[in-house]
This record gives structure tokens, sequence and C-alpha cells, in this order.
């Protein structure tokens, strides 16, 4: 989710949610495409009243909406993106540039490589500075291009391009403030 489509949530959030936040509830991200409600205890949490006050619905909406974008970069910063939302992005960009330029094989680099970065999924090409840095699925021999796409499928269907994303990022999400 990125801070457009979260002030359209936002925006959207209905009032009576709004005050439920204001009786306690939290608001949480729902796949990285949606809003919720919750517990202080339940995952995923964006914001909890905590020590602020406000007066009414509108009051705690448009602060929520002001502050959408710092909001946003701060729970990324913490949570790692849903695994339903990152193969959905993964899988868009592999339909787009094809499943064989994410993919290194001896002697052949991967023409693109991912990031993930503040709530979104991106590609670079190695025109990127930090392309060395991406991530990729290596192939330890050349395989044909049926099967070649047949790796890069099951690498995302499967979870294993969910938990390389997570493994990359294991220090940053299991960080306490």
């Amino acid at each position: 989710m990125n801070t457009t489509e979260f002030k359209a949530a936002l925006e959207a959030f209905p009032d009576a949610d709004y005050q439920a936040i204001l009786d306690g509830a939290t608001l949480t991200v729902v796949q990285d495409k949606g809003l919720g409600l919750g517990k202080t205890e339940s995952a995923f949490v964006i914001y909890e009243l905590g020590d602020e006050s406000f007066d009414s619905v509108a009051e705690l909406k448009a602060h929520l909406i002001a502050t959408a974008e710092p909001t946003l970069k701060e729970y990324y910063q913490f949570n790692p993106l849903s695994r339903e939302y990152f193969q959905a992005r993964l899988t868009h960009y592999m339909n787009e540039l094809g499943y064989m330029a994410f993919t290194a094989m001896p002697k052949v680099p991967a023409e693109y490589v991912i990031f993930v970065e503040d709530g979104e999924v991106i590609v670079e090409d190695r025109t990127s500075p930090r392309f060395k840095y991406g991530m990729y699925l290596t192939l330890d021999q050349d395989y044909q291009p049926a099967a070649r796409e047949n790796k890069v499928k099951n690498w995302i269907q499967s979870g294993t391009a969910y938990g390389d994303y997570i493994s990359v990022n294991v220090c940053r999400y299991s960080a306490l403030e």
C-alpha cells in the first residue's frame, strides 16, 4: 500500500470504525490493500490512540490523513508486506517484464531485481547502482526457457520468494524500538 492508497482507504473508512478507534480499537492494515479494526495485541497495527486525544471522528480522520506518509513509512519499517500482496505484485511484474528477466543462471545475470521500499514492491534494472543488492532467483544450471519460467513460477507460488524477502529483512522486522 502506498501513501495515495492509504489516504484513499482512510477517506473511505467508515465513521463508525473511526469511532471504534476512539473507543479503544486499533487501525490495522489488511493484506496491504485495505484497513480494518483490531486490538492492541493484533498483528499489522498501524495506529492506536495511545495518549492522543481527539474530540470527534472528523478530527481523528483529519489527523490520520495529515500524517499518512510518516505513519505508513514507520509501519513498513517494522512490518513486512503480506505474503498475498507480495506475491500478487511480484506476479504482476513477472507478467509485465517476463519471468526470465528475474532469473540468473551461470554466466547469465538477471535483467531485473526486486526491492521492497515503503510498502511497495519495485523492480530495477542493471543500470541501478544498487542492482547487486536486489533479489532475484539464481538457478544453478542452464535451463530451457519453459523450464526456467516454471522454476520462477514455483519460486513465487510456493512462497519461497516471500521467504527470501523475509530472510533478507529479518533483522529489520525483528528490531525492537
